[in-house]
């Protein structure tokens, strides 16, 4: 080919990776994806292997961005073969880095740890501070899923250091962001407000109106956790202000969904499948098939609330077809466990245990504390109702210890409700029931004095339980009590 249209096609090429790099940052992904394809076209037929590399990293990016994890790892796959014809170790690096984004998303811990380190191993080599500092990002964040919170925060805070050295503002933010999401899974909600609102100054000092959003939302969610529901939904509601201003569809999606779940542990069961709705229906729009998948499993949680329980299965389901096909274990694992809840509400036992039996399989190999702690209640639960009250006190005390180690106040609630109804402890249902108040959860409010009134046989509880189920328009629920009531 003649040198003259060889440099022009390979300046159409660096144009198409710049504007898709732009177009992603404002959330149009699709487009992004039109041009870097367009350019691994162009870059074929100039033969330039390092332009084809570089379009195939850009898109495994954007699809990392939206969770298409099996398209993000055939892209990250051949830009690695490309760069390695080459010697390109830089981009060696960072489609190594992708590559293990790829599993620690799966929860393949061991394979993403893998390549994250032969990725930081070939930035040392070179000299690549930027690299190594979001390798060790990447890193931190892994051992955080893990539950190894120490390791994840030396990395995070490794990672800041190498950015406060560089003097890049925009990453010591996310690193603080990192730091503070540490600190939010440890339980330590001072810290983790700390290092958001660090995080937030700075994003908004050098302008970073997307990092804004983030840190809003991280803001939100923490507290959101705290019980703090009126200050989290301010902080969504400024969190999405911006996304819909530069339009950054994800991150719209990611506070509609946390909208929803407020509204769902407030008892405002409208309100809550109106957001999810509205998340499941962006996500889809923009290929999101995790965030799909999670918006399903919420608006199921919903409808098993609602008591419509053919429909939350039919979600339910939905979503984990979906993480199967992902290969999203955590998640997975999150619907199982909602499907034998389901079962064991109709009383169907059998079902119920074979859900909870998959879940617990995939947790344990997980080490996902949270979801430990969920699958033991039911386990509880299950036992309870089969009458194993030695079996459903183990279970019981075993929630208990794992929402203590993640400082959980309703996990500490859920499981002392349990504890009460095995025990037949007036203390306990007390506590359990102040602890929902306090945390403005008035679902969990009315179930605890339910089973308050229903197993210590106090009639006033019972009717306190019923005029909260009325009020929040759960049918299945105020029929239940009347039928106690009617038993009697």
């Amino acid at each position: 080919m003649n040198s003259k249209y060889h440099f022009e096609y390979a300046r159409v090429v660096y144009i198409l990776l710049n504007r898709g790099q732009v177009l992603s940052l404002v959330g149009r992904n699709e487009r992004a994806l039109n041009d870097f394809k367009r350019g691994l076209l162009i870059s074929e037929v100039i033969q330039s292997k390092k332009h084809q590399a570089d379009c195939c990293l850009q898109a495994s990016d954007i699809y990392g961005s939206v969770n298409r994890y099996e398209d993000m790892l055939d892209s990250a796959g051949k830009s690695l073969a490309l760069y390695r014809a080459i010697d390109d170790e830089k981009g060696l690096a960072e489609s190594l880095n992708n590559i293990g984004h790829v599993y620690n998303s799966r929860g393949d811990y061991a394979k993403g740890l893998e390549y994250y380190n032969q990725s930081i191993e070939k930035q040392k080599k070179i000299g690549d501070l930027e690299g190594q500092a979001n390798s060790l990002n990447n890193i931190g964040t892994l051992y955080a899923k893990m539950g190894n919170y120490d390791r994840a925060l030396d990395c995070h805070a490794e990672s800041l250091k190498i950015r406060q050295e560089m003097g890049d503002l925009k990453w010591q933010s996310n690193s603080l962001n990192n730091i503070g999401f540490v600190h939010f899974e440890k339980g330590d909600f001072s810290n983790a407000l700390e290092c958001h609102s660090q995080s937030l100054k700075i994003k908004e000092r050098i302008g970073d109106r997307k990092g804004q959003a983030l840190s809003l939302n991280n803001l939100g969610v923490t507290n959101d956790r705290l019980g703090n529901y009126r200050e989290a939904l301010e902080f969504y509601a400024k969190s999405v202000k911006i996304q819909g201003e530069i339009g950054d569809r994800v991150g719209q999606s990611r506070c509609f969904n946390n909208i929803g779940s407020i509204h769902y542990v407030r008892g405002d069961y409208a309100n809550a499948f109106e957001y999810h709705s509205e998340a499941f229906k962006i996500r889809k729009e923009i290929g999101d098939l995790q965030g799909q998948a999670v918006s399903l499993n919420n608006m199921g949680t919903v409808l098993d609330k609602l008591g419509r329980c053919d429909q939350a299965l039919d979600n339910y389901e939905k979503s984990l077809n979906i993480r199967v096909e992902i290969k999203d274990r955590k998640g997975e694992a999150i619907v199982l466990n909602n499907i034998g809840r389901v079962y064991l509400d109709e009383s169907k036992y059998d079902k119920a245990r074979d859900y909870f039996a998959q879940c617990e399989k995939a947790t344990r190999e997980l080490k996902a504390k949270d979801i430990i702690r969920r699958v033991c209640l039911s386990f509880g639960e299950l036992e309870l109702a089969e009458a194993d009250h030695l079996k459903a006190a183990e279970y019981a005390n075993e929630s208990l210890r794992l929402a203590g180690e993640l400082n959980s106040r309703t996990g500490r609630a859920e499981a002392l409700l349990l504890q009460a109804r095995i025990e037949r402890s007036e203390d306990k249902f007390k506590e359990s029931v102040a602890i929902f108040q306090e945390l403005n959860q008035p679902m969990e409010t009315a179930r605890a004095c339910f089973y308050h009134g229903q197993v210590m046989e106090k009639p006033d509880r019972v009717r306190e339980a019923r005029d909260i189920f009325l009020k929040l328009g759960i049918k299945s629920w105020v029929d239940r009590v009347d039928h106690l009531n009617n038993t009697r």
